[in-house]
């Protein structure tokens, strides 16, 4: 039986949680390091640069990253991903799974020192279900999950992610290159993935 307790105890307990700053706590607050958080919305809308900065932000907070690529795989679109987000500057803090089973992950992440923030790309690449999402968190209870998915109506698509919705902190909605947060931590800011003017000037001067 799990031990019960009073206020006072409650108001003295701690959490470990990551310091975010800036634009990152005014998107997301400061969650706490076993967060979970799902991030959906259409094709090509910025969902993977999405998770890219925020494995990035996270790894500058010193945590260690394990990204399952499971929709892209180890391939030139996420090399190009990677470079146009500078990944360079957190080398040794963030690692690219090819395309890893869930039973591959579970034995990466049963390793000594192994991630604090886990990242799958996609869940219906994957085909990740309600309870091999909840075996994940209950294996590992103390890391960070996040988890991306595709989106219809403006909500995750699919039954499974739906509920998966449900058990996470941190829900991201992203549109037009626009991440818009619901996370129980605070924050709440939409953050800007990118400038849409700036990058079509880019695209322009690149021809």
């Amino acid at each position: 039986m799990s031990k019960a307790i009073g206020i006072k105890e409650f108001y003295a307990k701690k959490f470990s949680t990551y310091d975010f700053t800036g634009e990152w706590f005014k998107h997301l607050g400061t969650p706490e390091r076993n967060f979970k958080a799902i991030i959906y919305g259409n094709s090509g809308n910025g969902k993977t640069d999405y998770a890219i900065k925020f494995s990035k932000y996270l790894a500058t907070l010193g945590a260690k990253v394990y990204y399952n690529s499971f929709e892209e795989g180890i391939s030139c679109t996420l090399q190009e991903a990677i470079k146009r987000n500078e990944l360079i500057g957190v080398v040794g803090k963030i690692t690219f799974g090819d395309k890893e089973t869930l039973d591959e992950m579970i034995v990466r992440l049963k390793k000594r020192s192994s991630a604090n923030v886990v990242v799958i790309d996609s869940r219906d690449y994957m085909n990740l279900t309600t309870e091999q999402y909840k075996r994940l968190i209950d294996l590992f209870p103390r890391k960070a999950v996040v988890l991306l998915c595709w989106s219809s109506g403006g909500k995750p698509k699919g039954e499974y992610a739906k509920s998966i919705e449900y058990m996470c902190d941190i829900k991201i909605h992203v549109a037009n290159f626009v991440a818009y947060p619901r996370s129980r931590f605070g924050g709440n800011e939409k953050y800007i993935i990118w400038n849409k003017t700036a990058r079509v000037g880019e695209q322009l001067s690149a021809l």
